[in-house]
C-alpha cells in the first residue's frame, strides 16, 4: 500500500490524540498567536442548520457520489463474506465488529472532532515547530517552501481548485495543517484498499472545506449522513449490517 505523504504527516504531527489536547490547550494559554483560531471558532453555526447542511452536501457531493459508487461496485463481491461474519461462520480467529447506526454516528462524530479540529490545531503547532527545528534557526525555511511551492499547489490542482481560497489565503501553517491532519485521516482508512485510501483523502479535504464554509457541526452532519447512506446501501445489497473482522 503506497503512503505518499505519510512521512510529512508524521513529521508535522508527531502528537498522539492525548498529547495533542495538551499541546493545543497550552498554546491557547501561553502562545495564542501560534494557532490563528480560538478553540470554539469552528463550532459556531451562523445560519439555519438545515441550510448549512444542504449547502454542505452540495459542496461535498463529488467524493460522496464516488464513494457510494465504489460501494455499489465492490459490495456484491463481499456479500458472502459479510453474511458469514453475520452468522459467525468464520474460520479465522478474531473479533467481529458490527457497525450499526449508533456505532457509525459515534465514529463519524469522533473522526470529525479528532481530524478536523483537534489534530488540525495540533498540526498548526507542529508546522511551526518543524519550521523552527529544520534549519529555521539558520534563517533557512525548507518546510514552508516545500508546502507553498509543492504540496499546496498539488493539493489545489488535485481538488480542482475547490479549496483554493482555504489553501492559499491563510498562513502556510494552516494549509500545511490541513494536509497533515488529512494525511492522518487518509492513513486511518488503509483497510479500504488503494482506491479507498485515495478516496478518503478527497473526502477529508472536502470535509475541511465544509468546516471552513459552514462550521464543524455541518461537517459532522455530512459525515454522518454519508456513512448512514453507505449503511443503507450495504444492507440492501448484503442483507446484513456491515461487519469487520479484527484479527
Amino acid at each position: 500500500m503506497p503512503r505518499s505523504g505519510f512521512a510529512v504527516s508524521c513529521s508535522l504531527l508527531p502528537f498522539g490524540f492525548g498529547l495533542s489536547i495538551l499541546v493545543v490547550l497550552l498554546l491557547e494559554w501561553l502562545r495564542p498567536d501560534v494557532i490563528p483560531f480560538e478553540l470554539g471558532t469552528f463550532w459556531t453555526v451562523e445560519q439555519p442548520f438545515w441550510t448549512a447542511f444542504t449547502d454542505s452536501l452540495l459542496l461535498a457531493w463529488p467524493p460522496m457520489a464516488a464513494g457510494l459508487l465504489m460501494t455499489l461496485i465492490r459490495l456484491p463481491r463481499h456479500r458472502h463474506v459479510q453474511r458469514q461474519l453475520a452468522w459467525g461462520d468464520v474460520a479465522r480467529p478474531g473479533r467481529i465488529i458490527t457497525l450499526g447506526p449508533l456505532q457509525l454516528l459515534f465514529r463519524s462524530t469522533l473522526e470529525e472532532i479528532l481530524f478536523r479540529w483537534l489534530l488540525f490545531y495540533a498540526a498548526i503547532a507542529g508546522a511551526v515547530i518543524a519550521d523552527f527545528v529544520v534549519l529555521g534557526l539558520a534563517g533557512l525555511h525548507p518546510i514552508p517552501w516545500i508546502f507553498t511551492e509543492v504540496f499546496i499547489p498539488v493539493a489545489d490542482f488535485a481538488t480542482a481548485g475547490r479549496l483554493h481560497e482555504v489553501l492559499t489565503t491563510a498562513p502556510w501553517t494552516v494549509a500545511a495543517a490541513i494536509l497533515t491532519s488529512n494525511g492522518r485521516f487518509r492513513n486511518s482508512h488503509t483497510y479500504q484498499g488503494l482506491l479507498g485510501w485515495i478516496w478518503s483523502w478527497y473526502l477529508g479535504m472536502f470535509l475541511f472545506l465544509i468546516m471552513f464554509e459552514h462550521g464543524l457541526v455541518a461537517a459532522i452532519a455530512v459525515h454522518i449522513a454519508y456513512n448512514l447512506a453507505t449503511l443503507v446501501v450495504h444492507v440492501a445489497i448484503t442483507g446484513v449490517l456491515p461487519r469487520m473482522l479484527v484479527e
